[in-house]
């Protein structure tokens, strides 16, 4: 990533910056009587993970900061859409955002395939990946296209797994489904190659896809399964753990390297230990609310992982040849 700029500099005001978005007005980006102000954006509800780690980091950086740096949480997508905010961010709208792995997908595509399915195994095999010196190629990408980095680890959001009406074992049980995924070719690509029918639905409209046959089935982690109370209209979860979903806290450039270099060490530093936490909780969590789940759900534990992954291999393959940087067996190395 670039190395920190010490000096001072004001935020230009965005106005009419995304659906939803709220011009704000500049701080003072160095300190002083009047300190430093920021908001974090997040199209998560209040109680999501992401919105707890930036509550995580709201905390810490007042209290060490001695109140030198006030931070806003705007949960509940004020901002709009995670792609929304991303721009916002981008631009300037707002100084930060809490989001999954959009923002790479957004403005560093060619190196998000640690965000598709089945090309990683492992939370530990992802910050490895992330961690690598290769792709800080990404990092770099990110903060050129994009104007925002990420200041702490990539949070753990929980493997997404598979809901449904008939249990999923292998990949000829997903043949002919009618599977909601989100509108990321990458995504449906993958999923076709195993055998399903990726059917777009947005994620407010979920529950009322699956309630009235417009979609057979749905994947997503434990968080999102319960919190959509799709074990009202799904009687099974299959742990098919066909990707670890994640996320971070993302700072918009211009405004970081305005700061000083001590706070700049600061958020980096207070960012990295609320990110950690937030993943250590939600690491714990995961468990229980699977068996929370499989109170109205019948939860098949017995899934063939390896013969999906084996089905998905060769659109996984086309994607590093055509799509993304470096190739699947040096990613694995990584």
């Amino acid at each position: 990533m670039l190395d920190g700029a010490s000096g001072v500099s004001r935020r230009s005001v965005i106005n009419g910056i995304g659906a939803g978005a709220i011009a704000t007005t500049a701080g003072c980006a160095g300190g002083g009587s009047s300190g430093v102000e920021m908001t974090i954006a997040s199209t998560f509800e209040p109680g999501h993970i992401l919105v707890q780690a930036a509550e995580n980091f709201k905390e810490q950086i007042e209290e060490e900061s001695d109140g030198d740096i006030s931070v806003e949480i705007s949960p509940g997508g004020s901002y709009g859409s995670e792609d929304e905010i991303g721009e916002v961010v981008s631009q300037g709208g707002v100084e930060a955002h809490s989001a999954g792995s959009f923002p790479y997908y957004q403005f560093a595509s060619e190196y998000w395939f640690f965000g598709c399915p089945f090309v990683l195994s492992s939370y530990d095999q992802l910050l490895s990946v992330l961690d690598s010196e290769q792709m800080q190629e990404g990092h770099d990408t990110l903060i050129e296209n994009g104007n925002q980095r990420p200041i702490g680890q990539q949070i753990y959001r929980g493997a997404r797994h598979f809901t449904s009406n008939t249990p999923i074992r292998e990949p000829g049980d997903v043949n002919g489904l009618n599977l909601r995924l989100p509108e990321l070719d990458p995504w449906v690509q993958t999923w076709e190659q195993v055998g399903a029918s990726p059917t777009p639905v947005a994620l407010d409209e979920l529950y009322s896809a699956l309630e009235q046959g417009t979609a057979d089935a749905s994947e997503g982690g434990a968080e999102q399964i319960s919190s959509f109370n799709l074990h009202e209209v799904q009687s099974h979860l299959s742990l098919t753990s066909h990707l670890i979903a994640n996320g971070n806290i993302y700072i918009n450039e211009s405004f970081y390297q305005g700061l000083d270099e001590t706070n700049q060490d600061l958020i980096m530093e207070v960012g990295q230990e609320a990110t950690q936490s937030a993943a250590e909780k939600s690491q714990e969590r995961e468990q229980e609310l699977i068996d929370e789940l499989g109170q109205g759900m019948e939860v098949i534990e017995d899934v063939d992982t390896e013969a999906f992954q084996e089905e998905a291999a060769p659109a996984v393959e086309q994607l590093f040849d055509e799509t993304w940087a470096f190739d699947w067996e040096t990613v694995r190395n990584m």
